[in-house]
C-alpha cells in the first residue's frame, strides 16, 4: 500500500511551533474513497 497525503494544514505550522507530529489513519468507505482515488494524479 502507497502512502499518500490527502490533507495537510499548511496555516498551523505557520502560526505554531511544530515541536512533536504524529501518524493518524482513517478507513475510508464508499463514495469517500472513490472521491479520492478518482483524483490521483
Amino acid at each position: 500500500m502507497s502512502k499518500k497525503i490527502v490533507a495537510t494544514n499548511p496555516v498551523a505550522k505557520h502560526n505554531y511551533t511544530i515541536s512533536d507530529t504524529i501518524e493518524a489513519g482513517i478507513v475510508l468507505s464508499g463514495t469517500e474513497i472513490k472521491s479520492i482515488r478518482n483524483r490521483k494524479s
